[in-house]
């Protein structure tokens, strides 16, 4: 029995949401194919039937031009375009172009490779042959890239272009350029997009609906499997279109496409990272700063409780922040978000191990619960915050998850032996009051003495005392005893 170290990298937790997304830095890849990274005019793709823009970063462009309407994709140097992965063959596959140049044009895929070939998530399969269509996923080696390593240069993922036919001129392409990946999790994918008409940088989340069949433990359970993920994301396009907050991540607009490939969300795009990697960057923060930002998530929080909605998975990776300095918090993470009223509980076990209100786990025996587990929440942020390691003490070599969070108890020691405020501590116990009939609600929490007289908002300005136009950092803080 011990307690964590540090703050716990809940992205690996067992019952991590399905959609948490964490951003990821991608390393060094190579292809042998030179690419151009000129934004996707007409004229600069003019000589193109179409090309691969890969998901990382670290990655070129892959060209198709018409001069060659067959592409052979392999780790043999002879390949047209070489990919030197471990997973991915010799003679990996094959595209192929019809040479039409008009909307009826079609290109295929043939995959002659022993790891596999995988368009949307799904396999084409050795000696097979599929059609590849504008805005489809294809992987080389791996359907989405080497999980167990996703800082490799082996992560062969792309998104095809069609330009056989012209510029797009309807759906997301038309709109957007898809520049590299941000992140992913199980069932969707954000990329960063820079809007054509205003040169506007969003973040594109590609929800990708084929991958709810492979989650289902059996075929019997497919149908339901795939019901209960697509009302996640429905659920979350319906809460996002009535939220509307300086300190809640936009959604500007959604584009539905075919079934195989899902939405796509267009996003406000917060440059400067999560939570998480703030605190673990700074070892921690300081006690102006962690208020600083608890006030903007509170702020949020008490707007979306007074929409009728609890959010159920806030975490550090779900609070964005942007690079001012101070930054602006942004939340995020609303797949698992869910409309209740004062008489309404929520019933479905979810949310992230770390950060999961006890009654989650125990519900049984009260009949569910209701948007104190975001008060939870918050309280466990803050502690991280100001502590970098987690508040609790919970058996280690436990598997069962549930049995861990019912069990585990909290540690207040680094807590008390670091610098921080009475007012803090009381602020963090009242939150992490164990039984939620006492425990302080999240409007209760913004009236706190400890985050009274914050006089930094986004976009200047002030509340509780300060002028407008005022820096955070020139402003005189509240008192701390």
């Amino acid at each position: 029995m011990q307690a964590p170290a540090q703050i716990p990298n809940v992205s690996k937790d067992p019952i991590a949401a399905d959609d948490a997304i964490s951003e990821q830095t991608q390393q060094a890849a190579q292809s042998a194919q030179p690419a151009s990274q000129t934004p996707n005019s007409a004229d600069a793709n003019a000589h193109l039937w179409g090309f691969l823009q890969p998901c990382s970063s670290a990655l070129r462009r892959i060209h198709f031009r018409k001069t060659s309407p067959g592409t052979r994709i392999g780790r043999a140097p002879d390949s047209d375009v070489v990919l030197p992965g471990v997973k991915v063959s010799n003679r990996h596959c094959k595209i192929m172009w019809d040479g039409k140049e008009d909307k009826h044009s079609v290109v295929t895929v043939t995959d002659l490779s022993s790891n596999g070939t995988w368009i949307n998530g799904t396999k084409i399969g050795k000696d097979k042959t599929a059609i590849l269509k504008e805005g489809d996923r294809i992987a080389f080696g791996l359907p989405g890239g080497p999980q167990s390593q996703p800082r490799s240069e082996e992560d062969y993922r792309f998104i095809y272009r069609h330009t056989a036919a012209g510029p797009p001129v309807e759906g997301l392409h038309a709109h957007y350029d898809i520049s590299h990946e941000l992140g992913r999790g199980s069932f969707a994918i954000v990329m960063k997009a820079v809007s054509r008409a205003t040169g506007q940088w969003y973040a594109i989340k590609m929800i990708q609906k084929n991958r709810f069949e492979r989650a289902a433990p059996n075929a019997g359970e497919v149908n339901a499997s795939n019901a209960r993920k697509a009302s996640v994301f429905v659920r979350e396009i319906s809460i996002l279109e009535k939220l509307n907050h300086p300190n809640i991540c936009h959604l500007k607009e959604v584009f539905f496409q075919d079934v195989s490939i899902g939405e796509y969300l267009v996003l406000e795009f917060v440059d400067g990272g999560d939570l998480l990697d703030f605190i673990l960057k700074t070892k921690g923060l300081e006690e102006a700063m962690a208020r600083h930002i608890t006030s903007q998530i509170a702020d949020a929080m008490v707007y979306i409780h007074g929409k009728g909605i609890a959010h159920r998975d806030l975490k550090p990776e779900t609070v964005l922040l942007t690079t001012d300095k101070p930054p602006i918090v942004k939340l995020a993470g609303f797949s698992l978000a869910k409309v209740v009223d004062k008489s309404t509980f929520l019933e479905t076990m979810c949310g992230t191990a770390a950060y999961i209100a006890p009654e989650v786990i125990v519900r049984q025996n009260h009949g569910g619960y209701n948007r104190l587990v975001d008060s939870w929440s918050v309280g466990v942020i803050v502690f991280s915050m100001l502590t970098n390691s987690s508040p609790f003490i919970e058996d280690d070599t436990q598997r069962d998850v549930k049995i861990r969070i019912a069990e585990r108890t909290i540690d207040w020691t680094s807590l008390e032996q670091s610098e921080c405020s009475a007012r803090v501590r009381d602020f963090i116990r009242r939150l992490l009051d164990v039984d939620p009939r006492t425990r302080m609600s999240i409007a209760d929490a913004r009236k706190h003495p400890w985050l009274l007289n914050v006089r930094y908002i986004p976009g200047g300005g002030s509340i509780r005392g300060g002028h407008k136009g005022e820096s955070w950092l020139s402003c005189e803080p509240a008192r701390l005893d």
